[in-house]
């Protein structure tokens, strides 16, 4: 049996030995493969991330990354700064042997989810403008589990995640982006036709499907 918590990032803090290392297993596997840095100086790889591990021969540059895609200092200090600049708040799903999932999610506008996500990808900044809404909605910025303790089922309770977290930031729209197609199945599944999804390269100008849960849909 899991226990869902919704924790402020200060009440988050004491579970951050164990939200790091699931984030990191999380998006060093499948679809994402960030496991280093690109050392490459014109960062061929997808987002500066490559799939070889530290140490190995990158046959795209051919040079070998020294960083892991994710150091325990910067995760931190990326989580804090979100707490500090944004109204934020976490989603768990633990038991006694530990975090299973994790969500962290903040209220944004087109301005500031421009700013924080989609700076250095050109055409995004007019097409939230046009495509999301005036006002503020939950952004839903990173979902990641620890299928090592939960190898299925992450997002059985999805439909509720996003309720508890739009409700915790008394906003009544989500959006997020993606590659993976378990989280826009997840969408299409608990919403149905309530959940607008922009495929990438195609419908938005990004390498990343956008999905949206509109106002009147989420506690429906």
């Amino acid at each position: 049996m899991y226990e869902k918590l919704l924790l402020s990032n200060r009440d988050a803090r004491r579970y951050y030995d164990e939200l790091i290392p699931a984030y990191q297993e999380a998006f060093g596997g499948e679809p994402w493969y960030e496991v280093s840095k690109c050392a490459d100086k014109a960062l061929r790889c997808a987002g500066g991330f490559s799939a070889i591990a530290v140490g190995s021969l990158c046959g795209v540059c051919e040079r070998y990354p020294r960083k892991p895609a994710y150091e325990d200092a910067e995760l931190i200090e990326s989580f804090e700064q979100l707490g500090e600049t944004k109204k934020t708040v976490w989603y768990l799903e633990k038991n006694d042997a530990g975090v299973a999932l994790a969500a962290i999610a903040w209220v944004a506008n087109a301005r500031t989810t421009n700013e924080a996500r989609y700076a250095n990808t050109p055409g995004m900044d007019d097409w939230i403008e046009a495509n999301v809404q005036a006002g503020e909605y939950a952004w839903l910025d990173e979902v990641f589990a620890q299928k090592s303790l939960r190898p299925t089922g992450n997002l059985n309770n999805f439909r509720s995640m996003c309720d508890s977290i739009c409700e915790a930031l008394d906003v009544d729209t989500m959006a997020f982006r993606t590659i993976n197609p378990a989280m826009t199945q997840a969408a299409q599944r608990d919403f149905k036709d309530r959940t607008e999804i922009y495929e990438r390269l195609v419908a938005v100008p990004d390498r990343r499907d956008f999905v949206i849960i509109r106002p009147e849909r989420i506690g429906q």
